[in-house]
């Protein structure tokens, strides 16, 4: 009988759980990111990507967070939590103005499922 009852009762925990996060990517491409705006739940993970052919990174700008150094085609996780910075940078990059956000505030502001829809006439 107590068995039973362990075994309903992590049945019942499972199923109370909180659902799978989901992963966003952000595309590290030459002197910029790809999104520079991504829009996770707190749970979720971002993973950093360098495509961009040269050693370059991600930080938050109050140095917080970062990525480490990535060599080209490495990548990094970030877990979103909350109260993280959400702004970062590419300190590494050549350009001053590389910015992105991890906005875990605000929903995105396009359905993304239906992008793909033809416009109506």
């Amino acid at each position: 009988m107590l068995r039973k009852s362990a075994i309903l009762a992590t049945l019942i925990g499972a199923l109370a759980g909180p659902a799978a996060a989901v992963e966003h990517y952000v595309i590290i491409v030459g002197d910029g990111f790809f999104p520079d705006q991504v829009f996770p739940a707190i749970g979720d993970t971002v993973r950093f990507v360098n495509q961009s052919g040269t050693s370059t990174s991600a930080s938050a700008t109050d140095d917080t967070w970062t990525t480490g150094v990535l060599e080209p085609d490495a990548q990094y996780v970030l877990n979103v939590t909350d109260g993280m910075a959400q702004d970062f940078v590419s300190p590494l990059s050549a350009s001053s103005g590389t910015v992105g956000v991890i906005d875990y505030h605000n929903a995105p502001p396009l359905e993304f499922e239906t992008n793909s829809e033809p416009n109506h006439n």
